[in-house]
């Protein structure tokens, strides 16, 4: 017999002998199905955070930061205090004393992620050693912190984060329950 002919019979037996049905079933099995689409979900996720956390990576340096208590802007060094606040602190010269502690303690601060997800916190670009340094974990757009102070004090922080027209807007409860809410500029 010709090549030709031995393959068309080979064909023809797969067909009649049911193999071709059997192997059609097992790849469209439910379960199997089911382990298939997992392991895509898995997999596209991985990627997309890999992704983010690409994006995350660098050097951001704070643009605008609000709370309960204020609203500071860096780049025009605008600052607007809270009603609450203004009733805290009633003359002028307590609160221009505020601001300018508001000032001092958020005008240079600079956050810094690196891989190995290392996370810095510095309140300049010049200073030396960060205020705080430690580790982050990310899920999903969560970052978990384990962080260490100068005084090598443990804290554990939560923090959100979104990326909109290029900067990172990042919200974190620091000592109070007042969220403080960060928009960062990448250096």
């Amino acid at each position: 017999e010709s090549n030709g002919k031995k393959k068309l019979s080979k064909v023809l037996w797969v067909l009649r002998s049911g193999r071709k049905n059997k192997f059609w079933n097992e790849i469209w099995n439910p379960i199997f199905m089911k382990q298939i689409i997992t392991i895509l979900i898995l997999f596209l996720s991985n990627t997309i955070i890999g992704q983010e956390n690409k994006a995350l990576l660098g050097k951001w340096k704070v643009i605008e930061i609000y709370n309960n208590d204020y609203y500071y802007k860096v780049q025009n060094d605008s600052i607007v205090l809270s009603e609450k606040t203004q009733k805290l602190y009633r003359n002028k010269v307590s609160q221009q004393d505020y601001k300018a502690s508001i000032r001092g303690d958020n005008r240079e601060v600079i956050f810094e992620f690196r891989s190995e997800n290392e996370f810095y916190y510095f309140f300049s670009e010049k200073a030396i050693s960060p205020t705080f340094k430690g580790t982050y974990e990310m899920i999903n757009n969560l970052l978990f912190l384990d962080l260490t102070n100068l005084a090598n004090i443990k804290i554990k922080k939560e923090a959100s984060f979104y990326f909109k027209d290029g900067n990172l807007h990042f919200t974190m409860h620091l000592e109070s329950n007042n969220p403080y809410n960060y928009t960062l500029k990448k250096l």
